[in-house]
């Protein structure tokens, strides 16, 4: 799982800076937008066969990398 959503951030984000801090805030450093918020979700899907809606989450749940994996542990455990 973990290593899942690292891949997914980095895909969308394009850097591996996530990898380095998994509690990097990638709002906060204006590193997710919204479109980038839908491609994450996507790549959920795509890796994980989960399949979430936006409205699913708080922007919370997707700030960081650590953030995310425990949200998705909660919805699949």
């Amino acid at each position: 799982m973990k290593e899942n959503v690292i891949e997914i951030f980095e895909e969308v984000m394009d850097t591996d800076e996530i990898r380095d801090n998994l509690d990097l805030d990638v709002f906060e450093n204006e590193m997710l937008d919204s479109m980038g918020i839908i491609e994450v979700l996507l790549g959920i899907e795509e890796k994980m066969g989960l399949s979430l809606q936006p409205t699913d989450l708080e922007r919370k749940d997707m700030a960081t990398a650590n953030n995310l994996i425990s949200f998705l542990e909660t919805k699949i455990g």
